[in-house]
C-alpha cells in the first residue's frame, strides 16, 4: 500500500475494507494525507461504517466494501444504492477483483487488492472523472 501512495502522491486515501487496520497504519505513516474508509466483512472491531458518501469537487462518491449489497453475485443492489444516493462514482471491494465499468453516467470501480498487486486511482478535473485501475 505504501508503495502505491509513494507512486501516486494522492490528495486523499480511500480504503474499501478488509484490512481496515491497514488504513489506521497509513493514517499514521502518511499524516498529511486525509483518509476515509469503510468496514469490510473481515473487519471485526472496526468502528468504520459499512458505506460512506463523500462529495469531492462537486462529485458524489459512494464507498462500500460491498458485502452488504451482495456484490459477489452481481452489482445490481450496489448500483441501485449509488443511484438512490445520486452518486457519480461507486467504489466497492469484497471480490478483490479489479473492475471498472460505466452504467449510464455512473462510474463503477473495484480497485482489487494491493496484496494481489492492484489499486485504483480517481482523478477529478473540472467536473470530469477519470477512474483507472493500476498495477504495482
Amino acid at each position: 500500500m505504501s508503495r502505491a501512495i509513494l507512486i501516486e502522491k494522492p490528495d486523499l486515501l480511500l480504503h474499501l475494507g478488509d484490512g481496515i487496520f491497514d488504513l489506521y497504519r497509513l493514517r499514521t505513516d502518511f499524516p498529511g494525507i486525509p483518509a476515509a474508509g469503510v468496514r469490510g466483512n473481515c473487519d471485526a472491531g472496526s468502528n468504520e461504517p459499512d458505506s460512506r458518501s463523500l462529495t469531492l469537487d462537486g462529485l458524489k462518491i459512494l464507498m462500500t466494501h460491498g458485502h452488504i449489497y451482495g456484490v459477489k453475485t452481481g452489482l445490481k443492489n450496489a448500483v441501485e444504492a449509488a443511484r438512490e444516493a445520486s452518486s457519480d462514482v461507486l467504489l466497492f471491494g469484497h471480490t478483490h477483483r479489479p473492475v471498472y465499468e460505466m452504467s449510464g453516467s455512473l462510474h463503477i470501480m473495484n480497485p482489487g487488492s494491493v496484496f494481489d498487486g492492484s489499486y485504483g486511482s480517481i482523478e477529478i478535473n473540472d467536473g470530469d472523472v477519470f477512474c483507472r485501475l493500476k498495477s504495482i
